[in-house]
This record gives structure tokens, C-alpha cells and sequence, in this order.
């Protein structure tokens, strides 16, 4: 019995809930929204959006999801808003331009932080603010925003343009320095080079002085040896003729 009473309540309480139409949850969420309970409105747009998904719907689920800093999440809602349409174009404005505003924090964050591609997150904030104003061209704040989206373009297109000289001119003077790096080796090695040669040629010359020395002795020595054989056989020659005037005297 008590099972049968508690499956009764549960049906008693779920029918209710089964009543609520698309449109209901979405004023529930937008109730809790106000509240700033953000994420009970984040839970009555998804209920809304799985009866019947709408343009309405997703575009306050990325709300919801904005005032929970969930910004990636908002935007893919922003997104499957503007895939459904809508035949109000000031929805559609709002709608452009809180995507445009998503791009714009993510360029700040990225100047911040030093990273990421700012350049780009401003060019898309760019596009989006645009594409706004085609929907509602007398809105200001949209208007307003684009020309900060712009300024914040061009100051990062300058800084990158800077950066992109500054290191060209690094390439160029590590390149220069670079060349005058393999200049001063080369003529380091040129210079080791000629030093080992004078090197070479100063070890050869004292063995070329020594056997021209060598030579010049073994010349001396000979003349030496030609002049003593000259004086021995003039000597000889001079005996020889004294013993012939000795005997033709004795004779």
C-alpha cells in the first residue's frame, strides 16, 4: 500500500512539471535571471530548449551562461540563436552584438595576459558589431563599442607591426654579426695557416744551411786535399830534381 501511495505522489508531482510549456520555463528562467540566480535560469532554458528549442531560449541560456564568466559556452548559444532566426531584428542585434562583446574580452584577456591572438578576437568583436548595426543601425552603445573594437585593432596591428620590424632588425644584425663572425675565423684560420708555414719553411731552412755547409766543407776539405797533393808532388818533383843536379854534379 505504501508503494502504490508513493507512486501516486510521484505521478501527482511529475504531471505538473509535464504540463509546463516551453514558454512557461522560460519565464521561470527569466524570473531566476533577474534574481540573478543564474544558474537555476541556465536549468528552465535548457528545459525550455528540450520541449521546443527557440531563438529566445538559447539567446537567454547565453546570458545565463555570460553572468557565470562561462564565455565559449555563451557564445555557441549566442550562435544556435541566430542558426534558429528570429523576425525581430532588434533580438538579432542584441544577439550580434553580445558575441561581439565576448571577442572584445577575449582580445583584452589576451593583451592582459600577454597571449593569445588579440589581433584577431578584435577583428572578429569587429565583425559582429557590424553585423549588429545592419539589424539596428540607431543603437549607439553597438555603434560605440564597434569604435573601441576598431581602436583596439588597429593598436594591436601596430604593435605587431612593430614587433615584426624590431625582429627583422634582430635577424639582420644576428645575420650581419653572424658574417662577421665567419669572417674573423676565416681569417684566424688564414693566419694559423701562413704561421704554420713560415713555421715549416723556418724548420727547413737550418737544414738546408746545414747541408750547404755540408757541402761547402766537403768542397773546402777537397781544394784542401788538391792543394796538399799539389805541394806534396812539387815537393816530390823539387827532390827529384835536386838528386838529378846532385849526381850530374857528382857525375
Amino acid at each position: 500500500m505504501k508503494r502504490y501511495i508513493l507512486s501516486i505522489l510521484v505521478v501527482m508531482m511529475v504531471l505538473p512539471m509535464m504540463a509546463q510549456s516551453a514558454r512557461d520555463f522560460i519565464r521561470m528562467g527569466n524570473k531566476a535571471y533577474r534574481a540573478e540566480q543564474y544558474d537555476k535560469a541556465e536549468t528552465m532554458y535548457l528545459k525550455s530548449i528540450a520541449k521546443s528549442p527557440s531563438f529566445e531560449a538559447y539567446y537567454n541560456l547565453g546570458n545565463a551562461y555570460v553572468m557565470q564568466q562561462k564565455d565559449s559556452t555563451a557564445f555557441e548559444n549566442y550562435k544556435r540563436a541566430d542558426s534558429l532566426g528570429t523576425t525581430d531584428p532588434l533580438r538579432r542585434a542584441r544577439n550580434f552584438h553580445n558575441m561581439g562583446n565576448i571577442w572584445y574580452a577575449q582580445g583584452m584577456g589576451a593583451m592582459r595576459q600577454q597571449q593569445g591572438n588579440a589581433t584577431q578576437a578584435f577583428q572578429r568583436a569587429v565583425d559582429f558589431y557590424k553585423s549588429s548595426l545592419r539589424c539596428n543601425p540607431d543603437d549607439n552603445e553597438t555603434r560605440y563599442n564597434l569604435a573601441m573594437a576598431q581602436y583596439m585593432l588597429k593598436k594591436n596591428q601596430d604593435q605587431q607591426q612593430n614587433q615584426q620590424n624590431q625582429q627583422n632588425q634582430q635577424d639582420q644584425q644576428q645575420q650581419q654579426q653572424q658574417q662577421q663572425q665567419q669572417q674573423q675565423d676565416q681569417q684566424k684560420k688564414d693566419e694559423e695557416q701562413k704561421q704554420d708555414q713560415q713555421q715549416q719553411q723556418q724548420k727547413q731552412q737550418p737544414e738546408q744551411k746545414k747541408n750547404e755547409m755540408s757541402d761547402q766543407a766537403a768542397e773546402q776539405l777537397l781544394n784542401s786535399a788538391q792543394q796538399d797533393e799539389k805541394g806534396v808532388q812539387h815537393k816530390v818533383n823539387k827532390n827529384q830534381n835536386n838528386k838529378r843536379r846532385s849526381l850530374e854534379k857528382d857525375w
